[in-house]
């Protein structure tokens, strides 16, 4: 719910940080409800529509269960921001790091996610997780 000290940019990153928690569950019926129809997500691997939401769970089954087996435990973010580009668009970038159990790191990734919505009620339009090329300010997590 919103605060009325809450900026615009505020409620984008919570909504992300809402999404890194279903996330963290490494249930994938938990993620499409963050997403928009269709959606894109994009990485070094390539480009996948995702016309549905029954898509976004199909897509996240299979990379859940190579992470599951790689022994993930939790996702970290640093320089995470929010932009708003007009009230109902934002983009939020940042730096993640997947960790495993043991709390080495599993993968470092910089990320660029564009969500569609007004308020607190977004979903994510297209994710963007590319290989990072560290930037002067911002930390590794």
């Amino acid at each position: 719910m919103a605060h009325a000290t809450q900026t615009a940019e505020d409620l984008v990153i919570e909504f992300f940080l809402r999404y890194s928690k279903a996330f963290q569950t490494l249930n994938p019926d938990a993620i499409p409800p963050f997403y928009h129809e269709p959606s894109l997500f994009i990485s070094p691997q390539g480009i996948t529509s995702l016309p549905t939401r029954s898509d976004v769970a199909s897509f996240f089954r299979d990379l859940m269960s190579n992470l599951r087996a790689q022994d993930y435990r939790t996702s970290n973010f640093a320089g995470l921001r929010a932009t708003s580009l007009s009230p109902n668009l934002a983009v939020v970038t940042g730096v993640g790091t997947w960790r495993r159990t043991d709390g080495s790191e599993l993968r470092r990734f910089g990320l660029t996610y564009t969500l569609w919505g007004t308020g607190d009620a977004w979903e994510i339009a297209a994710a963007v997780v590319h290989d990072l090329i560290l930037q002067p300010g911002i930390d590794a997590p």
